[in-house]
C-alpha cells in the first residue's frame, strides 16, 4: 500500500506537468505556423510594393523619354544640326523593352492593362507625328516642318499621353499606398501575435516552473519521510540487535556458568563418589587376591572400570570448564588442547602461544578459548586438512587469535550450510567482547579465522617477544 501510495504521489506530478507540456507543444507548432504564414504574407507584400515601385519608375523613365524625342526633334528642326537627333534616336529602342516590362507588372489588372494599351497606341502616335515632321523637313524644307509642328495635334498628344501616364501612376500610387497599408497592418498584426504569444509562454514556463517545484517539494517531502522511516527502522533494527546480542552473551555467559557450577558439581561430588569407590574396591581385591582368584578378577576388572569411569569425568569436565584456562591461563589451555586435539586426530599442528601469560578478562579468555574449540572442530569434520596452525600474539592494546587450515576451505555458501551456525556463534562470541571476527578462505585454499580481541593490560602483564612453538605429528 505504501508502494502504491508512493508511485501515486510520483505520477501525479508528472501527469501534471504533462497539459502544460502539451499545451506548450501546441503553442511551438501554432507559432512556427503564424510565423510562416506572416512571412509569407510579408514577401508577397514586399514584392508587390516593389512591382508598384517600378511601375512608377519605368512609367516616369517612359515620360522621360517621349519628352527628350520631341524636345529633340524640335531641337534639330531650329538649329539643323544632326547631334540634336541623337536622343530622339535612342528613345524609340528603349521605350519597348520599358513598356514590355510594364505590361507584365501590370498582367494582374485589367485596368492598368487598358491604360498601358492607351498609352502604348499615343506613343506610336506621337513618334510618327515626329517622323513625320522630320521626312517633311527633308522633303519641303525647315518651313513645312516647322508648320507641322506648330500646329496643335502634337500638343493634344503629348498632353493625353501624360493624362494617361499620370493614371497609371496614380492608379500605381494608390495601390502603393493600399499595399503598404496592408503590409504595416500585418506587421503590427504579427507584433500583436507575438506579444500574445510570448507572454502565454511566458506564463506556461511560469506554471511549469511551479508544477515541477511543487513536484520536487513533494518528492523531497516523501525522500525525507522514507528517510525517516529508515532511519526509525533502522535504529529499532540496531535497538533490538543489540537486545539480541545482549541476551545472547548472557545466555552464553549463563551457558559457562552452568557448566562451570556443573563441572565443579562432577568433579567435587562425583569425583569423591569415584575415588571412594575405588579404594574401597581396591581394599577389598587386597583381601581376596590370594584367596579367591575368581573375585580377584571381577574386582580388578571393576577397578579398571571406574579408571576408565574417572577419564571420562575428567574429559567431561574439561569440555565443561577447561581447568587449565581457570589454573594456568589461555595460552596453555589452547596450546593443551590444540595438541590433545591434533593428536587424536591424527594431523600436523603448530601452536604458537605468549611465553608468559597474558592477563585478560575471564569472559575473553573463555570466549577465544570457545573459538578456537570450535574452529578446529570445524578443521577436523569438513576441512579435510593435514596441517592446522593456530597462532596467539598479543599487543598493546588487543589480543591475536589466528587459526589457519590447508583443507577444502570455506565454500561460497558458507552462511546457508551447515557450518554457518557455527560460524555465527564465534562472531557473536567475539562481538559480545568488543572484538573482531573473520573468516578468509577460498575453496582448494584452505581457510582462516582472524579474531582480535581487546586486553586488559596489567602493569608488566604482557612480554612482548617470539612465542614458543608446540608440534604435534601424526601419531603424536
Amino acid at each position: 500500500m505504501r508502494t502504491d501510495r508512493v508511485n501515486a504521489s510520483r505520477s501525479a506530478p508528472i501527469a501534471k506537468l504533462l497539459i502544460p507540456l502539451l499545451l506548450g507543444c501546441s503553442l511551438s507548432v501554432s507559432v512556427l505556423m503564424f510565423s510562416e504564414r506572416s512571412y509569407q504574407r510579408l514577401a508577397q507584400a514586399n514584392l508587390s510594393i516593389a512591382d508598384s515601385l517600378e511601375t512608377q519608375a519605368i512609367s516616369s523613365q517612359i515620360l522621360a523619354l517621349v519628352n527628350d524625342a520631341e524636345t529633340a526633334q524640335r531641337g534639330f528642326l531650329i538649329t539643323a544640326r544632326r547631334e540634336y537627333l541623337e536622343p530622339y534616336i535612342s528613345a524609340l529602342p528603349k521605350i519597348d523593352p520599358k513598356l514590355k516590362r510594364l505590361k507584365e507588372l501590370t498582367a494582374g489588372d485589367a485596368a492598368q492593362q487598358e491604360r498601358l494599351s492607351q498609352l502604348t497606341k499615343l506613343i506610336g502616335e506621337k513618334f510618327a507625328e515626329l517622323e513625320a515632321a522630320l521626312v517633311l523637313n527633308q522633303q519641303k524644307g525647315p518651313r513645312a516642318a516647322k508648320e507641322l509642328v506648330d500646329t496643335d495635334v502634337g500638343h493634344r498628344t503629348m498632353n493625353e499621353i501624360r493624362r494617361v501616364m499620370g493614371q497609371i501612376y496614380e492608379a500605381e500610387q494608390a495601390e502603393l499606398t493600399s499595399r503598404t497599408a496592408r503590409w504595416n497592418e500585418d506587421v503590427a498584426t504579427s507584433r500583436f501575435a507575438l506579444t500574445v504569444i510570448s507572454v502565454f509562454s511566458l506564463l506556461l514556463i511560469g506554471i511549469i516552473y511551479l508544477l515541477a517545484r511543487r513536484g520536487i517539494l513533494q518528492r523531497e517531502r516523501v525522500r525525507r519521510t522514507l528517510e525517516d522511516q529508515v532511519r526509525t527502522r533502522t535504529a529499532e533494527l540496531s535497538q533490538r540487535t543489540a537486545e539480541l546480542s545482549e541476551l545472547s552473551s548472557n545466555l552464553q555467559n549463563v551457558q559457562e556458568e552452568e557448566r562451570s557450577k556443573l563441572a565443579r558439581d562432577i568433579h567435587d561430588e562425583l569425583g569423591s563418589i569415584l575415588v571412594s569407590v575405588r579404594m574401597d574396591i581396591s581394599w577389598a581385591h587386597m583381601r581376596v587376591k590370594g584367596v579367591d582368584s575368581v573375585a580377584a578378577q571381577k574386582l580388578a576388572r571393576a577397578i579398571q572400570t571406574l579408571d576408565q569411569g574417572v577419564q571420562i569425568k575428567r574429559r567431561i569436565i574439561e569440555d565443561l570448564r577447561p581447568t587449565l584456562l581457570d589454573n594456568l591461563g589461555l595460552g596453555a589451555a589452547i596450546s593443551w588442547h590444540v595438541q590433545h586435539t591434533c593428536a587424536q586426530a591424527g594431523i600436523r599442528c603448530v601452536v604458537w602461544v605468549p611465553e608468559e601469560e597474558v592477563r585478560i578478562p575471564s569472559e575473553a579468555a573463555i570466549a577465544l578459548f570457545r573459538v578456537t574449540q570450535e574452529a578446529l572442530t570445524n578443521v577436523l569434520r569438513h576441512a579435510k586438512a593435514t596441517r592446522a596452525t593456530v597462532t596467539l600474539r598479543a599487543a598493546d592494546n588487543y589480543l591475536r587469535l589466528r587459526v589457519q587450515d590447508d583443507g577444502l576451505g570455506i565454500p561460497a555458501d558458507a552462511q546457508l550450510s551447515k557450518l554457518s551456525h557455527g560460524i555465527q556463534g564465534m562472531r557473536q562470541r567475539i562481538t559480545a567482547i568488543g572484538g573482531e571476527f573473520r573468516v578468509q578462505g577460498s575453496p582448494g585454499a584452505g581457510t582462516t579465522i582472524d579474531v582480535i580481541a581487546p586486553l586488559t593490560l596489567g602493569a608488566g602483564a604482557v612480554v612482548r617477544r617470539p612465542g614458543t612453538e608446540a608440534t604435534v605429528s601424526q601419531g603424536g
